[in-house]
């Protein structure tokens, strides 16, 4: 993991382009405030080892909402100390399994008691509504959950803006991203004051998404695609120009780069520089079980 700071627009910097400018903090969350932690910072392939897409939100110690359960998150889940008795919302961007799977085994053997928050569906995809009839319902892939679980499903139209769920300080929003034919949400989370947005898979190519994310002091991107993109990735994946483009005008305090797909040093660096040629406020770079502090 490396905390970045992007050099000033249009400027020049000699020899290492990026300068660590913090500390890192691992495994357990701080028991005050407000953390951000990372459970998997990788996308689909190798991705030097990290597991898929998931994020936990802590507050004052407590896990509360789980952000994606992409595969390979369950281990980090149980290792972070985090448990289903706290989690109180888990809301999935997509139903892609790098986003989705892990999800039965996190919750295997003792169940919970939460909201589910995900998409709609389409031709391809099913609804939230539907995955969880087919994997936790009667006759559905883990019908032995049944009597483990209770799910209220929160079903969200990917058309427009939309409140998702709000208890105690803690207020989670959706809008929809484009993300080729796969229905796909954006989240932004407000605790007290501090706030942060998740991007999910997107090619960036909404201009009202800016203003769904302005201002927050975190905003953690997903970097699926490099520069040079072509294909099924460049319609599915924004480039670093485009995510450094984003956080730019969106004026937000950080920028997290997870959802990490290179297994390629070099070009991970690489992305990493063209996206602070065009954002000049700090990058944080996500390793698996990193806790991010938000203000």
């Amino acid at each position: 993991m490396a905390v970045i700071k992007a050099k000033p627009l249009g400027g020049l910097i000699a020899g290492c382009i990026f300068s660590l400018v913090g500390t890192i903090s691992y495994a357990a969350c701080s028991a005050n405030g407000v953390q951000l932690q990372i459970l998997g910072s990788g996308g689909p392939g190798d991705s030097m080892g990290r597991a898929s897409s998931a994020y936990l939100l802590w507050v004052n110690g407590e896990s509360k909402v789980l952000v994606d359960a992409g595969s390979g998150s369950k281990n980090h889940f149980h290792q972070s100390g985090a448990t289903m008795e706290q989690i109180d919302l888990v809301a999935l961007s997509h139903l892609h399994p790098d986003h989705s799977a892990e999800l039965p085994a996190i919750l295997w053997p003792g169940g919970g008691s939460f909201d589910l928050a995900g998409p709609t569906g389409s031709d391809v995809f099913p609804s939230i509504s539907r995955f969880n009839d087919l994997v936790f319902g009667e006759a559905g892939v883990y019908e032995i959950f049944r009597g483990r679980v209770d799910i209220n499903v929160i079903e969200l139209a990917t058309s427009e803006l939309t409140p998702v769920w709000q208890q105690d300080n803690i207020t989670v929003t959706a809008m929809g991203v484009p993300h080729g034919d796969v229905p796909t949400l954006g989240y932004r989370i407000k605790v007290g004051d501090s706030s942060i947005g998740f991007t999910s898979d997107q090619t960036g190519s909404n201009p009202i998404f800016v203003d769904f994310i302005r201002g927050v002091d975190s905003l953690v991107i997903h970097m699926a695609a490099n520069e040079n993109a072509t294909g099924f990735i460049a319609d599915l994946h924004a480039t670093p120009t485009v995510w450094g483009q984003m956080a730019e005008a969106a004026n937000v305090g950080q920028v997290v780069v997870s959802h990490i797909s290179s297994s390629d040093p070099d070009q991970l660096q690489e992305n990493l520089q063209i996206l602070a040629d065009n954002y000049s406020g700090d990058i944080l770079v996500a390793e698996d079980m990193m806790c991010v502090d938000l203000p």
